[in-house]
């Protein structure tokens, strides 16, 4: 008798189911069934999928939390980064402007950046950091190699590069608009430098 001939009657027609072809349709079959749900229960109307047409659900939830750790407004009374200011939103408009080598590499840098700290932090992702945590993570990034000083670096000049450009950040500066519109200079579009 063949050990084919002793399976159970259920198990027919499994045999050229290979261990990966079974885990591969597994992970399908999760995948549809969490999707499913997701649209049978309203996710799909969710803000963020909505709000975000550049950035991917994780990118923003990373640069949120950055931005919450970069700037906290609320100790030196600024306008909110998250609530008031549009940071993230802001971003998200400066990255479809992006091309697509410079948007992959951003993509590419926020992934690194939100699971760098699984080495050093208890298998902790950056998102899943206490403010605390967060802190000490961003410092030791801005310490580091040269890579995660210039990581750090992009990441922290694109978050604060979209707060500070909201006009409702600038009486904080002290800055009250461009000085051609304060003066009442006349436009004169790409008119040419006078000669020297």
């Amino acid at each position: 008798m063949s050990k084919n001939d002793s399976s159970p009657a259920f198990m027919a027609g499994l045999e050229p189911l290979s261990r990966r072809s079974l885990l591969r349709t597994t992970a399908l079959a999760g995948v549809a069934f969490t999707t499913g749900c997701a649209r049978v229960f309203g996710r799909k109307d969710a803000p963020e999928q909505l709000e975000f047409v550049h950035l991917t659900e994780d990118e923003v939830r990373v640069i949120t939390h950055l931005t919450v750790v970069l700037l906290p407004t609320e100790r030196h009374g600024l306008p909110s980064s998250t609530e008031t200011i549009p940071t993230v939103q802001n971003l998200d408009d400066m990255v479809g402007q992006m091309s697509p080598q410079t948007r992959e590499l951003l993509g590419l840098g926020l992934w690194v950046f939100e699971r760098r700290p699984m080495v050093s932090f208890k298998f902790s992702r950056f998102s899943k950091l206490d403010r605390e945590e967060a802190t000490r993570y961003v410092h030791a990034m801005q310490e580091g190699s040269f890579f995660e000083r210039g990581l750090t670096a992009t990441l922290k000049a694109l978050v604060t590069l979209n707060y500070w450009r909201d006009s409702r950040t600038w009486p904080a500066l002290d800055y009250w608009g461009p000085v051609t519109q304060k003066w009442g200079v006349r436009r004169l579009g790409n008119a040419p430098l006078p000669p020297v």
